[in-house]
């Protein structure tokens, strides 16, 4: 079956190639069939390029500051949120759904289940959610088992909180096993679930919250079955300082010692990677996922866009539940960085060609690992965002203006009309297709309310964990390693993963 869309304006190759008019795009087979012209004589006020890709998300249906995540520094604003368990499917498919009317047409989750232990079922209702939808998933499989309250001696972190609460805490304070059972559970779960557009991933939350048998075992099953990893990686201060701390050599050096290093390796957030990091991770090929709004929101930095640059290390740009606006706005974050990271010279330090290098091809190989998405010509994936450019060009007195500016300038979710992913139309005249997401949503947050009147007394007991988290760091208690060796690790049953 084979199907076809007509513009006023085509992105080709957005950033390399002027934008092409009046063109025809043929859908067959999920592919780019044929570009032709129309021979214009009939406006759409439409323009057409590749579809955006979320290269680190969580998949949040609450947002966290409904859920009592105020912006804050990082573990602060890990320990602030409350929890509410609701089915996992519903909850993904109301992200998918929010991701797709934002141009979203792939995303990296990094699933955060509530009970690891059910992570193969939660898994069967993400991948039932991306069919619902429509968009490609890429779904990270959290694996933790170290540090779950704070970095380093967590008995530490006692002194700082109420006695009642401190009562509570210390029954969760005892060390469990090696968590190499999820990393077993991955390849089942590649099994039962893996397609074109539903792919798996190790997903290690992150090396401060791994045991280093934990990340070895993953790097081996990662190269012997060829298999993604997506892991966060120095996020905040805090996590580069007990980190420097407790491997003398550098984290980065320790995961290239162990085989994490590799093309199949992406890592979120980097805002704290050094010149000598920045190197290493390019010349073995790892991709870095940026996440701006993040990352200024939890008080973590900028990340070294420009360091990244000169080593020539990939980088693609995420979202990561925690957009600029508090919605998931891709286009805005993405204008967002592109002035954040232009430099301040006569020249841009970003030209428009390496900012949709980043957010498509980059940002795909974050999803699957190949390196050939970003264009819209004969032979490609058929994953095309339609944007209403009448829109966004409505009050211009000069018509002839370049639209890769226009679009940075002035695209937001709101200018979205369709969205093609494998050639379906997922999104079309501003409305998700073959899924209600408005009864979608009414129904999650109904139950979600339900799930968070049982326990009243959550979001008062997580601002006291904030207030004990804040007073532990502020001690310096994360810079004494001698307490809690690297393999040393505790385990809060029932753990949220954080961002």
């Amino acid at each position: 079956m084979s199907r076809t869309l007509e513009v006023d304006r085509l992105l080709e190759a957005p950033g390399h190639r002027p934008a092409r008019r009046d063109a025809r795009v043929t859908i067959a087979d999920g592919r780019v069939a044929a570009i032709d012209d129309t021979g214009g004589g009939r406006s759409n006020g439409r323009i057409a390029l590749p579809a955006m890709v979320n290269a680190h998300d969580h998949g949040y249906g609450v947002r966290p500051l409904a859920l009592g995540g105020a912006d804050d520094a990082l573990e602060c604003w890990i320990a602030s949120l409350s929890r509410v368990t609701v089915e996992p499917r519903l909850e993904a498919a109301v992200a998918f759904g929010r991701m797709a009317l934002a141009g979203i047409g792939a995303t990296v989750h990094c699933h955060n289940s509530l009970v690891a232990d059910r992570l193969v079922s939660e898994a069967a209702g993400v991948a039932l959610a991306a069919a619902e939808v429509g968009i490609r998933v890429a779904f990270s499989c959290p694996i933790r088992d170290r540090n779950p309250w704070v970095y380093g001696d967590q008995r530490a972190l006692l002194p700082h909180l109420p006695s009642a609460d401190r009562a509570a805490m210390e029954t969760t304070l005892t060390e469990g096993p090696p968590a190499h059972h999820l990393v077993e559970q991955v390849e089942a779960i590649a099994a039962a679930h893996e397609n074109e557009l539903f792919k798996v991933q190790y997903g290690p939350i992150g090396p401060q919250w791994c045991r280093d048998t934990t990340l070895e075992r993953i790097a081996e099953t990662s190269a012997a079955n060829d298999r993604r990893v997506h892991m966060h990686l120095l996020e905040s201060r805090r996590q580069r300082e007990w980190l420097d701390a407790t491997y003398r050599q550098g984290i980065v050096r320790f995961l290239d010692e162990i085989g994490l290093l590799s093309p199949r390796l992406t890592v979120a957030h980097g805002v704290h990677l050094t010149d000598e990091e920045c190197a290493l991770m390019a010349e073995r090929g790892v991709t870095v996922a940026v996440n701006t709004s993040c990352n200024l929101r939890m008080r973590s930095g900028v990340a070294p866009v420009a360091r990244l640059l000169h080593h020539g290390l990939a980088f693609a740009f995420g979202l990561d539940g925690c957009a600029h606006d508090d919605d998931q706005d891709f286009f805005r974050d993405l204008r967002l960085a592109w002035r954040l990271h232009n430099g301040t010279g006569l020249e841009q330090a970003l030209p428009p060609s390496l900012l949709f290098d980043a957010a498509c091809r980059h940002g795909f190989r974050c999803i699957d690992g190949s390196d050939d998405y970003g264009e819209v010509v004969p032979g490609a994936r058929a994953d095309l965002v339609v944007l209403d450019y009448a829109a966004m060009t409505e009050d211009f007195l000069t018509p002839e203006q370049d639209e890769v500016d226009i679009v940075l300038t002035r695209a937001t979710s709101r200018h979205v009309r369709d969205l093609f992913v494998a050639g379906r139309r997922v999104v079309g005249d501003g409305v998700l297709v073959g899924f209600n997401l408005t009864d979608a949503e009414r129904e999650f947050m109904e139950r979600a309310r339900r799930v968070a009147a049982l326990d009243a007394e959550q979001a008062a007991r997580h601002r006291r964990h904030r207030e004990a988290v804040r007073a532990y760091y502020a001690d310096g208690r994360h810079l004494d390693v001698r307490a809690t060796p690297p393999e040393h690790s505790t385990r809060e049953p029932g753990t949220t993963y954080p961002t």
